[in-house]
């Protein structure tokens, strides 16, 4: 059975223990809550990005808990 992955658009970003954002998925819209909901009872920074496509593809905050401090979303390297 294959798998549609034209729904995997989100990703759940945590911030590590020492400054490093550490970057799950991708995953569907509801994996990435649940997984969220585990990082924010743990009372660690989380947020959930949503893929925007077009021209170029953005990353957008959809949701998010703790301190980012101004940190933006970026498009991972591969």
């Amino acid at each position: 059975m294959m798998m549609d992955v034209s729904r995997l658009k989100y990703r759940v970003e945590v911030l590590g223990d020492h400054d490093g954002i550490e970057r799950y998925g991708p995953f569907n819209e509801q994996k990435a809550r649940e997984f969220f909901e585990v990082e924010e009872s743990l009372g660690r920074s989380a947020r959930i990005l949503r893929l925007e496509e077009g021209v170029r593809e953005m990353w957008q905050v959809v949701t998010e808990c703790g301190d980012w401090g101004g940190r933006r979303a970026e498009v991972p390297q591969q």
